[in-house]
């Protein structure tokens, strides 16, 4: 070999040893101010080289890849890239025989690795090879006090100097401490009291280059100010810079982590000039951002758009029944507040239609161009008159209210509320949001031991000690089970039906004679439901019986909201002969001395018709002189009057 050619290998050698010289705790660098990354992505792709289930993530320094977690397989993936795509794999580690349930990884150096186990709460050191085998497993620590709940354990692991740092997913969400060589410790008090700040769940953690008194926090659920700063807080999700010292978070980060399904994990590294930030998140999401070293804007200087995510509305209706569920008869969503169309009308035949097409036009967002451009783009709802076969497909549905001639329904229901008793198979692909629900993964696929039949799953919820188990979620294929004492942010989920123990909203009606059972033990919130308190136990004559709760019900319309506010609830308190009245039913929740009705319009004309309604007394007004008795007689004769005629125009 020439010299000239020796000295040029000799280049190529050194370059290639220092292009990744930095090693943990050494990587030349420490996070700019989160104003530095700018608000939009330099990246956002699909990290497919990691199969699924993305967690954790660690940049290693001295490689120069990235190492992800599979959460679901047990897996981590070495992966390799540059500028803003790391996506080429180059080692698959199977790390089943040490953990049950993969989450956080960190690198330590030396191929050296910190894994957690969230169940139970392990910190493991591990050796991944450049041959793809796993070498060394050593567990540093197995459980905290108190014990984690299932699948509530460390999400994240970071060693800084020589203390390891582990994150409490939730209940508590919490950061815990373990000293080389010592005992674990919690670090933190319960985040959900951070000064400013309600963190719930929090998805990972990680060390901020060579910085030595902060960690950054993936939180998936937090309660704090949000893009009006006079306003109300609401839950949102971001990155937060946290400072070891003062147990306090300096700033927080939205960005894309505010659109990502679930954020998992977060990694920072070096890059010539430029500090990169990875965000990965389930199932193989992955956002890149760009900060310069040089960057001189201060710690907390982020402008409230990039600090926050914009509040998520969920979309609420008193209709929430399918054509399945048989629809809700007598109302309509209001049109002059909702996006819609009218899509059939009585004008002439061509122009009507049958309710299965007008469910049909639902279904496929039939709306005009001229709704469509007012903003009218998915169909969520659609009314049918069955009368004059006209129909209404809306966008929404604002301020539903009753209409003598139209059933409304639900494209499909936002909330399961289905009994295993009435559904055998629930609410199909359907499971409540795990990081927004307070749950507990009962029964997992680990092991034959470790499953459970459908029947056991029902069981154990409620057995369930932990918390009140309100509903459960049973995957068929590989008999899993979740136990949720929340439902938040009920979403699709291809393996999971979802159930209830009891159904949450009340539809059962006495129907007069037919005297069915009501929902027993329930009664709608009065704080925030409008209601009338038409019977109490003050004396004999304010008392009444459950006939007369019943038909005051029929009678009753609430008209400082409208005309047509027609009473839909009634509540009657048999030990006491009491009873409430209601408009709507928001709230519903136990009252040990209620029984729940619900009143349709058509059971509300029906009851109208009828002998002891015309004798219906008040007993609000204590009859102490035969001209009240008169009065309110009276007062009957006309609504029926009124009632029969209307009956008689509509027929």
């Amino acid at each position: 070999m020439t010299r000239r050619n020796l000295l040029i290998a000799s280049a190529v050698s050194l370059l290639a040893c220092t292009a990744h010289a930095a090693t943990v705790g050494n990587e030349g660098f420490t996070v700019p101010p989160f104003k530095c990354f700018g608000a939009v992505a330099k990246n956002r792709y699909e990290l497919t080289s990691a199969e699924s289930d993305l967690s954790g993530a660690s940049y290693d320094p001295e490689t120069g890849n990235v190492f992800v977690v599979n959460n679901g397989d047990r897996k981590v993936y070495e992966i390799s890239g540059s500028g803003y795509a790391y996506n080429t794999l180059v080692n698959t580690f199977d790390l089943t025989s040490i953990s049950l349930d993969l989450e956080g990884i960190s690198s330590l150096g030396g191929r050296k690795f910190a894994v957690t186990d969230e169940n139970p709460a392990k910190i493991i050191t591990v050796t991944l090879g450049t041959d793809g085998t796993v070498t060394g497993s050593t567990t540093l620590s197995s459980g905290i006090t108190p014990a984690a709940g299932a699948n509530l354990g460390f999400e994240g692991v970071t060693l800084i100097g020589s203390n390891y740092y582990a994150v409490q997913e939730q209940n508590p969400a919490k950061i815990w401490k373990l000293p080389v060589g010592g005992t674990i410790a919690a670090h933190s008090g319960d985040l959900k009291d951070t000064p400013g700040y309600e963190i719930l769940s929090v998805g990972g953690l990680t060390r901020g280059g060579d910085a030595t008194d902060e960690v950054f926090l993936v939180v998936k659920n937090y309660k704090g100010p949000g893009r009006d700063a006079t306003a109300d807080a609401y839950t949102q999700s971001g990155i937060f810079r946290y400072e070891l010292s003062t147990n306090t978070v300096l700033e927080r980060f939205g960005g894309e982590v505010c659109a990502m399904g679930q954020p998992e994990g977060l990694t920072f590294w070096k890059e010539g000039t430029k500090v990169k930030m990875l965000i990965v998140g389930e199932t193989t999401q992955a956002r890149v951002y760009e900060a310069d070293v040089s960057c001189t804007d201060a710690i907390g200087s982020i402008s409230n758009i990039m600090a926050t995510c914009e509040e998520q509305t969920q979309l609420t209706t008193d209709c929430e029944k399918t054509k399945e569920d048989g629809g809700c008869g007598w109302r309509r969503c209001d049109k002059s507040q909702t996006k819609h169309t009218k899509i059939c009308t009585d004008d002439s035949a061509a122009t009507q239609c049958t309710e299965t097409q007008c469910m049909a036009h639902c279904t496929n967002s039939d709306f005009a161009a001229a709704d469509k451009t007012a903003g009218a783009a998915n169909c969520t709802h659609w009314a049918y008159d069955e009368k004059e076969k006209e129909c209404y497909i809306f966008d929404g549905c604002t301020n539903e209210a009753w209409d003598e001639d139209y059933v409304l329904y639900a494209l499909a229901d936002p909330t399961c509320e289905r009994v295993r008793g009435d559904h055998a198979l629930g609410c199909k692909q359907r499971r409540c949001d795990k990081s927004e629900s307070v749950h507990n993964k009962i029964c997992t696929d680990d092991s034959t031991d470790t499953q459970c039949t459908l029947d056991q799953c029902e069981q154990k919820c409620k057995d369930h000690v932990d918390f009140v188990c309100a509903s459960y979620a049973y995957d068929v294929a590989e008999k899993e089970c979740y136990l949720f004492e929340t439902c938040v942010n009920e979403q699709f989920d291809a393996d999971y039906s979802l159930y209830v123990l009891q159904d949450p909203t009340c539809d059962a009606r006495r129907d007069g004679a037919a005297d069915g059972p009501g929902c027993n033990q329930r009664r709608c919130d009065k704080e925030v439901t409008t209601h009338e308190k038409v019977c109490v136990d003050d004396s004999a004559s304010q008392q009444c019986t459950k006939n007369e709760c019943e038909l005051l019900c029929a009678q009753k319309v609430f008209t400082d909201v409208s005309d047509e506010a027609f009473c839909t609830h009634w509540a009657y308190d048999a030990v006491d002969s009491e009873c409430y009245l209601f408009y709507g039913c928001t709230g519903e929740k136990y009252d040990d001395d209620y029984e729940l009705f619900f009143q349709n319009y058509g059971e509300r004309v029906a009851l109208q018709t009828t002998a002891p309604y015309l004798a219906l007394r008040d007993p609000r007004v204590t009859a102490t002189t035969s001209a009240a008795t008169k009065g309110f007689g009276l007062l009957h004769k006309n609504i029926i009057l009124g009632v029969a005629a209307a009956i008689a125009a509509n027929a």
